[in-house]
C-alpha cells in the first residue's frame, strides 16, 4: 500500500520539489529526451528524461517513493507521454538505484504502463535505465522502434 504523498510544488524554473518530514529537500526534473527517440514528435505528448535527487543523505521514508509514484501517475494521465530514466552512475551505485526503481515500479504496478529496461557500456561504465510508456499511446510502436534504433547506436559504441 502506498503512503500518503508529500505535497509537490512546481518551481519557477519548471522543476518540482517536496520536503520530507525529516527536512530533506527533494527535486524532480523532466528534461527533453526526444533525441533518444530520433527526435520523433508525438502529438499532445512529451518525451522526457526523469531525474530526482535530495539535498542530503536520505533516511528511510516510505512517503518519498509514494510521492515520486504520485508524480509519475499524474504525468501518465496523458497517455501520449513517454518517460525515460537513466540510473546515475558517477558513484557506481547505478545497480542499487535500478533495484530501487524496479521495486517502486512493482509497488506501483499498473497494467496501463509498460517498462522496457536497457543497459549498455560506455567508456567502461554500465549505463542502466528504462523507458516507461502507456500501453494506449497511439505512437507506441513508432516510439519503441525509434528508441531501439538509438539504443542500438549506444550499444554499438566502442570506447
Amino acid at each position: 500500500m502506498l503512503e500518503f504523498p508529500y505535497p509537490i510544488i512546481e518551481q519557477p524554473d519548471g522543476t518540482f520539489s517536496f520536503t520530507s518530514a525529516y527536512a530533506v529537500n527533494y527535486n524532480i526534473a523532466l528534461f527533453d529526451a526526444s533525441f533518444h527517440f530520433n527526435h520523433l514528435e508525438i502529438p499532445n505528448g512529451a518525451i522526457v528524461e526523469f531525474s530526482f535527487g535530495a539535498d542530503k543523505e536520505l533516511p528511510v521514508d516510505a512517503r518519498v517513493p509514494s510521492t515520486i509514484l504520485y508524480f509519475l501517475s499524474n504525468f501518465f494521465e496523458n497517455q501520449q507521454n513517454v518517460l525515460i530514466y537513466v540510473c546515475e552512475s558517477i558513484d557506481k551505485k547505478q545497480f542499487a538505484r535500478k533495484r530501487v526503481f524496479d521495486k517502486w515500479f512493482i509497488k506501483f504496478r499498473t497494467t496501463d504502463l509498460e517498462k522496457y529496461d536497457f543497459s549498455f557500456s560506455l567508456d567502461d561504465v554500465v549505463i542502466l535505465g528504462a523507458v516507461l510508456i502507456h500501453r494506449n499511446n497511439t505512437e507506441r510502436e513508432n516510439l519503441l522502434n525509434a528508441f531501439l534504433e538509438s539504443y542500438q547506436m549506444y550499444s554499438d559504441y566502442k570506447s
